[in-house]
């Protein structure tokens, strides 16, 4: 299936190709002659559409740019959602979450509060601002240095490169009020930390105390909750 969008690096920014940067939308691909038609996306304030590029990746370019296939998502306001690119000239990075404020569908436009209270308004018709998730999955990696008031954390245990002491003592570390670890085998998870990491983490150690009753189905915790995984 062919992507959506196509985004070429600056390396490729010659003329009658791709314009480096921004993001270009796939009209058709022709594969007799191995060539994409490309729509650059309207950039804000700029009113004509822009003209169409045929695009031969295998003759340049295709080793340097970045394809996205779009997927519908549904957001209301009070939803948390997650950055998923980097935009250094709106000051995004891929991870950082933001709250929804308000959404005007009949603009395509989204208001959203980041982490450190400022507001922005996103053009949700415009292909950099569509670069978004829910935000209330993560993984470890990337929650790390944040904090919520319940961590319900997915570890499988078969996932050695992922699964370890230290990255388990991260997940759980983010709660205040509670953690709960769900897993598909708790005593091959408990057995798989023992091996990988001879160290005992006191709050890991703990967590496996708690009763199978008690992770399977955590006391409700008010507050706003996070879940992550490895």
């Amino acid at each position: 299936m062919p992507p959506d969008a196509v985004r070429p690096d600056r390396r490729e920014a010659e003329k009658e190709r791709p314009r480096s940067g921004i993001g270009h939308h796939v009209e058709a691909v022709v594969p007799a002659t191995g060539t994409v038609r490309l729509r650059p996306d309207k950039r804000p304030r700029q009113r004509a559409e822009s003209k169409s590029v045929d695009w031969q990746p295998a003759r340049w370019g295709a080793d340097v740019a970045e394809a996205f296939v779009e997927v519908p998502q549904e957001f209301r306001a009070g939803d948390r959602v997650q950055f998923t690119r980097n935009n250094y000239r709106a000051d995004r990075l891929n991870g950082q979450t933001a709250e929804v404020v308000a959404i005007d569908p009949a603009e395509s436009s989204m208001v959203i509060q980041r982490e450190d209270g400022r507001r922005e308004m996103l053009d949700l018709a415009h292909l950099a601002d569509r670069h978004l998730r829910p935000g209330w999955v993560r993984t470890i990696h990337s929650n790390q240095g944040a904090t919520c008031d319940l961590v319900l954390a997915h570890l499988e245990s078969f996932r050695a490169n992922t699964v370890d002491a230290r990255s388990v003592y991260v997940a759980i570390s983010r709660a205040r009020h509670g953690a709960a670890v769900y897993t598909d085998n708790r005593a091959n998870l408990t057995e798989a930390l023992g091996i990988r990491d001879g160290a005992q983490v006191g709050a890991i150690d703990e967590a496996m105390k708690v009763p199978d009753m008690a992770i399977a189905n955590p006391a409700p915790v008010r507050g706003a909750g996070m879940a992550i995984g490895g």
